[in-house]
């Protein structure tokens, strides 16, 4: 039975993970930004001179190009590598099976590309321009200008990043399960109960500004942060909830193993698919109480299982249908 509770619970509760084993997962997923981040930052500042040196036109405008280039080609690029990969049966191992119930339709699939293609190519840089004024005014530095924090400083802000957007997602987003708006204003993102990455920024204007991109660039915003740092940290994130929203789970994997990808895909994707808590990270669930039906079932091998026999019932229809 699917629910829309803003505190689902089993009776009796499960027991939760110890408390050293979820700090230290959160601590780890802090410092993989903070590495990665940081990592990004050098590597990236040559080219980032470069075309700011190249720039002819208003510094507002440089910095739609910075965030909005940053938003679309990761959309295009990790989203679009994704079902390439699914098309060509890549990966095939890593692919939680879905019921055919849970298969996007595809009015759906069409939907979502003509959304996709508004907020690319319309919304995303109308609302860039409007924010370089609150940006300047936070703080920020002109784009041209050269990044003076200390490299401590700025893994600290790619970490205190990651902690702003873990606390103000969970909160918006649990609140959007509140029966009283999940119809109106969450339900939309909900349609694609086997959730894909290109559809993890599928949502109504309200869930947008509120879920998905106060958590997102709040931080960074109202720090003032050079709109390089401002840009990666997007793309980090990006990169995060396209993973968790794709169907894949990147756990065992080399990558996975090295903390390369974001490793909580079938934690999100119980909420898609059984929609009974687990509102954002790990922790703040575990922290909030708002997993137990995730534990009940075993927790992420009970559900990987879960899903492994759900595929092989389809396949099983598939072959009776094909008899």
């Amino acid at each position: 039975k699917m629910s829309t509770s803003f505190t689902p619970r089993t009776n009796p509760r499960p027991q939760y993970p110890p408390f050293p084993k979820v700090l230290s997962q959160a601590l780890y997923v802090h410092a993989r930004d903070m590495a990665l981040g940081c990592g990004l930052a050098a590597a990236l500042w040559p080219l980032y001179s470069r075309a700011r040196a190249s720039w002819t036109r208003s510094d507002r405008e440089f910095y739609c190009l910075v965030m909005c280039a940053g938003h679309t080609l990761t959309y295009v690029i990790f989203n679009g590598t994704l079902q390439l990969c699914e098309k060509l049966g890549l990966f095939a191992q890593f692919k939680m099976a879905r019921k055919r119930a849970e298969e996007p339709t595809k009015e759906l699939y069409k939907q979502l590309v003509a959304e996709a293609a508004v907020s690319h190519l319309i919304v995303s840089p109308v609302v860039a321009f409007g924010v370089y004024d609150f940006a300047r005014y936070a703080g920020m530095p002109l784009t041209s200008a050269s990044i003076q924090q200390p490299w401590v400083v700025i893994g600290l802000t790619f970490m205190a990043a990651h902690s702003f957007n873990d606390w103000a997602f969970y909160w918006f987003h649990r609140t959007l399960h509140a029966k009283p708006l999940y119809a109106r204003f969450h339900k939309q993102h909900h349609a694609f109960r086997g959730s894909i990455g290109a559809a993890a920024e599928f949502a109504g204007p309200l869930e947008q500004v509120l879920a998905n991109q106060i958590p997102t660039v709040g931080f960074t915003l109202l720090t003032g942060q050079h709109a390089l740092i401002q840009s990666i940290w997007l793309v980090l994130r990006l990169t995060q909830t396209y993973e968790v929203h794709s169907g894949y789970h990147f756990g065992e994997t080399w990558a996975g193993k090295l903390g390369l990808t974001a490793n909580g895909a079938s934690f999100h994707d119980h909420h898609h698919t059984e929609n009974l808590g687990n509102f954002g990270a790990e922790h703040m669930d575990w922290l909030f109480g708002t997993m137990d039906h995730y534990l009940t079932m075993g927790g992420e091998e009970g559900y990987l299982k879960r899903r492994e026999e759900i595929g092989r019932k389809v396949a099983e229809e598939a072959e009776k249908q094909g008899e």
